[in-house]
């Protein structure tokens, strides 16, 4: 098969895999795994933000988002605060624990970021969000919802 009729949903399956791999692979030796990595590093680039607002950024569900709040609580990595302007919202704050292993993994979290777009121009980087934008979009049309 020629490489232009490659199935786009696969090869975003596979780009979604061998992310997950090298980020598994990466947060082993923190002992985390992908979805808490990320979760730490959000919450390190939104300090004190709203639950909500990491889930959003993490583009999960809020429960997922939630479960995993209330994992790295029970492991002293974050803080969960009723936000006093907002009853519904919920504020997560690092502990000193969390900021010390979030400040690791920050530089870890730049470096997969950049390996996924190494050798695109800025321009090709932008056509590749707006693409992906798209199919998410689409797909969230297919199923009737939001993710």
């Amino acid at each position: 098969m020629l490489q232009e009729q490659e199935y786009v949903g696969l090869l975003i399956s596979a780009a979604r895999s061998g992310l997950k791999q090298a980020v598994l692979r990466l947060a082993r030796p923190l002992r985390l795994t992908p979805p808490q990595f990320w979760f730490l590093n959000a919450a390190r680039e939104l300090p004190g933000g709203a639950l909500g607002a990491i889930a959003r950024r993490q583009r999960i569900a809020a429960p997922t988002a939630s479960r995993l709040a209330e994992g790295l609580l029970r492991r002293g990595l974050v803080h969960l605060e009723a936000d006093p302007r907002d009853r519904r919202a919920v504020r997560v704050e690092l502990t000193a624990a969390g900021m010390k292993l979030a400040q690791r993994i920050a530089p870890i979290a730049a470096g997969v970021r950049h390996a996924v777009v190494r050798g695109m121009s800025p321009r090709e980087e932008a056509a590749l969000r707006k693409s992906l934008r798209r199919v998410v979009a689409n797909l969230e049309a297919l199923t009737g919802e939001a993710t």
